[in-house]
């Protein structure tokens, strides 16, 4: 189940999660900072599982896999109903040589798009909503939400592409008011789902 609280201009998302091995080959995280008048505050509380059927109905899947298109260190899918980490990443992961992927990969969980045009520098993404399509050129290449290619196309380091906005944290909290993003939701939800995993 995820949890968005907000009290003024302090936001606080609890995500609850588990992990999946299903590779053949983990982690407690918590983000903080301050984005314009926005506090934020994300916690991640994970409980590792070996089989699909330990699976809850109700927590965000994040599964560890053999393989990920392009060799990409993780990936959300299905709206972020589910994160796929490569087996290969997850000791980066662990000893925070990676520190940008699971934010971001959380933040398309939290409803959050790619602010750039898909292979595309200096774009807007034209699937992004007008609250994401406003960002300045330099917020795209600083933003937690823009790809690692954007930022170091741009020459920024990947420590200081960690930025959102107030915008993001706006269209976040109208989102789950409206309840559209997918909290208390699950890939149990879809009768395939098995066949994914």
């Amino acid at each position: 189940m995820n949890i968005i609280k907000q009290t003024n201009n302090s936001v606080v998302i609890s995500v609850d999660a588990d992990i999946i091995n299903t590779s053949s080959q983990v982690l407690t995280r918590i983000y903080r900072h301050q984005y314009g008048k926005y506090n934020l505050d994300i916690s991640i509380g994970i409980n590792i599982l070996t089989k699909v059927s330990q699976c809850s109905k109700t927590k965000t899947l994040f599964q560890i896999v053999d393989t990920i298109a392009g060799n990409n260190p993780a990936e959300a899918d299905f709206k972020g109903l589910r994160v796929k980490l490569n087996k290969t990443n997850i000791q980066d992961f662990i000893s925070n040589a990676n520190f940008r992927t699971l934010p971001h990969e959380l933040g398309h969980m939290l409803g959050w798009e790619h602010p750039h045009a898909k292979a595309l520098f200096e774009s807007v993404n034209p699937d992004a909503s007008s609250l994401e399509k406003i960002l300045t050129e330099d917020q795209r290449q600083h933003n937690l939400m823009s790809q690692t290619w954007y930022a170091q196309k741009a020459g920024i380091s990947l420590d200081k592409a960690m930025q959102l906005t107030e915008p993001q944290i706006d269209l976040l909290l109208i989102n789950y008011k409206a309840g559209l993003l997918n909290k208390n939701y699950h890939l149990t939800g879809y009768l395939w789902w098995k066949k994914i995993i």
